[in-house]
């Protein structure tokens, strides 16, 4: 992928993301995430959004990491208005152990590496 290519795919990203918080300044999006307004601007300078943030929206307003990142599939995968007492189902067992992903950088990951260490803190978290 071009430096251009990846350059519009992540303004793309950014764009999905202050759509699902209906924010519209990194300001406004910094708050949301409660990071500083420059951890926004590093993402920005490196053209990747963190798994933190990925994970953040998925667990705070349901919003589909897939989505943000490649536009593709639900937007949500969760109703936002869903009774978090509400029983939870049991996460299916993964096939096989997922790679350490915490040291690597993104780029070196596959997309489906990714959207698995997401679903896998995501759930961790739920416990």
């Amino acid at each position: 992928m071009s430096h251009k290519e990846t350059t519009i795919a992540f303004e793309e990203q950014l764009q999905r993301i202050h759509c699902s918080l209906q924010t519209r300044t990194q300001t406004e999006l910094a708050e949301f995430l409660d990071i500083r307004q420059s951890s926004v601007s590093d993402a920005k300078k490196r053209q990747s959004v963190p798994a933190e943030w990925l994970l953040k929206l998925l667990r705070l307003k349901g919003v589909n990491p897939e989505w943000i990142l490649t536009g593709h599939g639900p937007r949500l995968l969760r109703p936002v208005e869903a009774d978090d007492k509400a029983e939870k189902p049991e996460p299916a067992a993964s096939p096989a152990p997922a790679r350490q992903l915490e040291n690597l950088p993104m780029h070196r990951c596959t997309m489906d590496e990714l959207m698995a260490e997401v679903v896998r803190r995501a759930v961790k978290s739920m416990r």
